[in-house]
């Protein structure tokens, strides 16, 4: 996509940002990713996502499956805008919160202090779900 707008109309992918965002994604991931490719593939004890739509999406993915692994997940919404000022705050802002998860004895019993703290920390709202599957 990123070689394809460039040879079309480089100076207005450019200048509407198109082109930088295209080309910081080359840099993050191999190619654009959705949950209902790769939610079977693996278990998860995280799902972060930064629209809400997603985190609906994946929440009624959990909820409509087979619970065979009966295993427990936490889902995470962090609202990103997207453009490369925002992304590169909520970024930083992800890490962190995946390092306090990280950091805690058991985020299922720590998870509420966990968001209460960051919330306050970053005056950002989280959206956050616990499922099984």
């Amino acid at each position: 996509m990123f070689d394809d707008l460039r040879r079309k109309d480089p100076k207005l992918y450019k200048r509407n940002g198109i082109l930088p965002m295209l080309k910081r994604n080359l840099g993050v991931k191999l190619a654009p990713q959705r949950w209902q490719d790769n939610a079977a593939d693996s278990s998860f004890d995280v799902v972060l996502t930064f629209k809400e739509k997603v985190f609906d999406m994946v929440i009624e993915d959990l909820n409509n499956r087979d619970h065979a692994l009966r295993k427990c997940v936490l889902i995470i919404n962090l609202e990103v805008k997207d453009n490369h000022e925002e992304a590169a705050v909520g970024a930083r802002l992800a890490l962190d919160l995946c390092q306090e998860i990280e950091a805690a004895d058991s985020w299922e019993e720590s998870i509420d202090d966990i968001v209460s703290g960051f919330e306050k920390q970053q005056r950002r709202k989280l959206m956050y779900s616990i499922s099984f599957y």
